[in-house]
């Protein structure tokens, strides 16, 4: 770890704005990226922030309590998301989300290290989840 920081502030050290970094073209003709402020100050602020938490809705004990409690917390997961779906499409994916709202819970409240939350993506489909892990059905 003691290594990579090092690395990383020598890279940040020797990196200087030159005339054609500050907005002109960089070599070969393409657009140079800005620099503002010095690498120092932007490699001591990444490192003193610390993890960031997610922003997503918790799932909490009154959530699992019922259908209608679990379906408006669906509600409110796709309105923070900004996900737009109809009410069958909804209900198609009702139980995928709400096994994987219990399964979230079950690990947050259990004493394992880290947390879990529900991203945009709790919804998906088995089928959806392969496809963007790249798996693809071959015929046999």
């Amino acid at each position: 770890m003691a290594s990579m920081v090092s690395k990383l502030a020598r890279a940040a050290f020797a990196t200087r704005a030159s005339p054609s970094a500050v907005g002109g073209l960089a070599g070969g003709g393409r657009r140079a990226a800005a620099i503002s402020g010095s690498p120092a100050d932007a490699l001591s602020v990444s490192l003193a922030e610390g993890p960031k938490e997610y922003p997503n809705p918790p799932v909490d004990e009154n959530v699992l309590k019922s259908k209608e409690a679990m379906w408006a917390f669906y509600e409110h997961w796709c309105k923070f998301h900004g996900i737009s779906r109809d009410r069958r499409e909804m209900a198609r994916r009702f139980k995928t989300f709400s096994d994987n709202a219990r399964r979230v819970h079950e690990f947050n409240n259990s004493n394992c290290r880290g947390s879990l939350a529900m991203n945009r993506l709790a919804d998906a489909t088995k089928e959806e989840t392969n496809i963007r892990h790249g798996y693809r059905r071959t015929k046999k």
